[in-house]
């Protein structure tokens, strides 16, 4: 009987509690919702939208500044610190009224590479609504920034939120990886204490005690810094799974401060999936996955290559089976899965063949083009926060052979062609007419849009087309994709247009293929052409002095120095020629003025030293060569030559 009453009394002082804990809670609530109230009347924004919180910047400029034309309007323009990632713009500072401000946002494919703005599919735009809609008065404007990543774009289009906009486009996901974020204190956290610290971030009372606080991480430039610079390349870049994870992580964040960003300024949104060439290019760089046996590693590298030569003569079935066998020991190898989808292909397994294609992409080590998951994650953030959506992927498949993207649309990697930025365009006029922000009139037609066709790509001229190709294929053949490189300077050298440029490109390519003789033609056109560019004879030299021609570098290297004795690069590459030729003091004169046009010149410095060691100046020798580990302290052959010389002076 006691238990009986007792289970009672229980029971009701737990519901007791229950009450308060419940009040409590409500009470708690009410006053955080006051508090947030109140914060928001002062202009407190939450962290989450008025900060990134993965990385910091250190600086921001803005890239639009008021300026006044000549005939006194006032204008933004870009600014001119900006124009080395941006192409020049300008608009009124005052929106008139019945005028739609237009903003695309996004890396170089916003920007229009290889081309401009003219042909990017913002310019597309630009004419294409001019014409669907007249009534109307369209700013259609490119803030598509050169290697900007999504989270530089959260920035710019916090910038843009206060100029009125009407439209945000944003067209990103393939320079997620081009900068250096360690996310150190991320991968250190739980994944349940970052949520609720993402939760936080979207609290005023959070924002205002973090200011306290003044918690940073990674602080990024002012501008870009590409770690896929000409410093460096592709050989910089190694697989971290937990960091390809966290930029999966931040890069949704960042879309998703876009869209707050955009909804605190009146403005609509719409997401483009970002689209890529899988199947007419290779991977930037391979690299055996963790755990192989050297033996595991050989093993696959033999498979690939007997893949890669079942190809080229012809037999893709052996291709597929020998990518396989390798596979079996190594799936993550993006440069198997690459040959894998190219003899599926040619078998006529298309569907099998764009999946390997898309897996060869993501498995890349130096991840340049959209991960599929990005891809997703675009669809998806757009879907849940109902904005606009163009899913440009899909066109592009659609437009494809077999559905797999490649060189007929692409000109390379991630930038598309000419008709590849106009069809773009027409889907976000199409998009644009379904939301309603377009009312067609009955002129916007077939006929129409091809007249403007004819006018924008009338616009862009064969030298500019060409050089244009030519400086995508520069870039590429630096990252050692020399098909790729061909190809596009083939593509240029169709053109009427040649000069000089021309011959030393395709030198080049040819140079890099093993193609020498068909080298040494080019260079020497391109002599015939320029004979009296003494960079062009220096190039050439050296050409033939790594071929063993020495009588002939010797000449082309003199030549050189003719044309110009202020360069120390010539004066040394003649030194290194004299001295194979036996001719030492001569070699001996050459390096000095090298060095006495360039002090830290740590080669000519130990070749010196060389000469100065064989005629038994041991001392000299050292001299010479502890200069040129000063000038170059990582000058591998001078430090040991500097040894050897000290151990011989003991």
């Amino acid at each position: 009987m006691d238990a009986a009453l007792f289970c009672p009394g229980i029971l009701a002082g737990m519901i007791a509690f229950a009450k308060r804990l419940a009040m409590g809670c409500v009470v708690a609530m009410m006053f955080f919702a006051f508090v947030e109230v109140i914060l928001s009347v002062f202009g407190v924004v939450p962290l989450y939208e008025s900060s990134d919180p993965y990385v910091g910047f250190a600086g921001y400029s803005p890239l639009f500044v008021e300026d006044r034309t000549p005939d006194g309007e006032q204008v933004y323009r870009t600014a001119s610190n900006k124009l080395e990632w941006f192409n020049p713009q300008q608009f009124s500072t005052r929106k008139a009224p019945g005028t739609t401000r237009v903003f695309c946002l996004g890396g170089s494919t916003t920007f229009g590479r290889p081309y401009d703005d003219r042909t990017s599919f913002c310019g597309w735009l630009r004419s294409f609504l001019a014409e669907a809609d007249p009534e109307r008065n369209w700013e259609v404007v490119n803030a598509g920034g050169v290697s900007y990543a999504s989270y530089r774009i959260v920035r710019l289009i916090d910038e843009l939120a206060g100029l009125d906009p009407d439209l945000f486009i944003i067209y990103t996901g393939h320079n997620e990886f081009l900068e250096k974020r360690t996310y150190g204190p991320l991968l250190d956290t739980p994944t349940v204490v970052r949520d609720a610290a993402s939760l936080a971030t979207r609290l005023r009372l959070y924002t205002l005690l973090s200011d306290f606080a003044n918690q940073k991480g990674d602080v990024l430039s002012s501008e870009v810094q590409a770690v896929l610079d000409r410093s460096v390349g592709p050989e910089e870049y190694h697989r971290d799974d937990d960091i390809r994870d966290a930029v999966l992580e931040h890069f949704r964040s960042s879309l998703e401060r876009m869209v707050l960003i955009s909804r605190r300024a009146g403005s609509q949104l719409i997401f483009v999936t970002p689209a890529s060439n899988i199947g007419d290019f290779s991977p930037f760089k391979s690299e055996p996955s963790d755990g192989l046996t050297e033996e595991e590693v050989r093993q696959v590298s033999l498979r690939k290559l007997a893949a890669e030569a079942a190809i080229r003569e012809g037999d893709p079935l052996r291709a597929a089976t020998l990518a396989d066998q390798a596979l079996s020991m190594d799936e993550r190898d993006p440069d198997v899965l690459f040959l894998r989808g190219r003899a599926l292909r040619a078998v006529g397994n298309t569907g099998e063949a764009r999946r390997t294609f898309a897996a060869a992409r993501d498995e890349d080590i130096a991840p340049l083009r959209a991960l599929t998951k990005m891809v997703e994650t675009v669809a998806d953030v757009a879907h849940e926060n109902g904005t606009g959506f163009v899913d440009f992927v899909r066109l592009v498949d659609a437009e494809s052979p077999d559905g797999i993207p490649g060189s007929e649309l692409f000109l390379d990697h991630v930038h598309p062609t000419i008709d590849g930025n106009r069809m773009l365009a027409l889907a976000l006029v199409d998009k644009m007419i379904q939301t309603g922000m377009v009312t067609p009139a009955s002129t916007w037609n077939a006929d129409s849009i091809s007249e403007i066709t004819d006018r924008v790509k009338g616009s862009l001229d064969e030298q500019a087309h060409a050089l244009a190709l030519k400086k995508l294929s520069n870039v590429l053949l630096w990252a050692g994709k020399v098909d790729e490189a061909e190809r596009l300077e083939n593509l240029a050298g169709a053109t009427a247009w040649d000069d000089v440029n021309t011959r030393l490109q395709k030198a080049a390519l040819l140079r890099r293929s093993g193609r020498v003789e068909e080298a040494l033609s080019h260079y020497a056109e391109a002599i015939r052409i320029a004979p009296d560019n003494p960079a062009i004879r220096l190039e050439y030299g050296i050409f033939l002095s790594e071929l063993g021609r020495r009588v002939a570098a010797r000449s082309e290297l003199e030549t050189a120095v003719e044309l110009d004795g202020r360069s120390a690069g010539a004066h040394y590459e003649l030194g290194v020629v004299l001295k194979a030729l036996g001719e030492v003091e001569a070699a001996e004169a050459a390096y000095r003025s090298a060095i006495s046009l360039d002090p830290d010149n740590a080669d000519a410095y130990n070749n010196l030293g060389v000469i100065e060691a064989q005629r038994g100046n041991i001392r000299s020798a050292a001299d010479l060569f502890a200069k040129a580990v000063r000038a170059d302290p990582d000058h591998r052959n001078a430090a040991e030559n500097l040894a050897r010389a000290r151990s011989a002076m003991q």
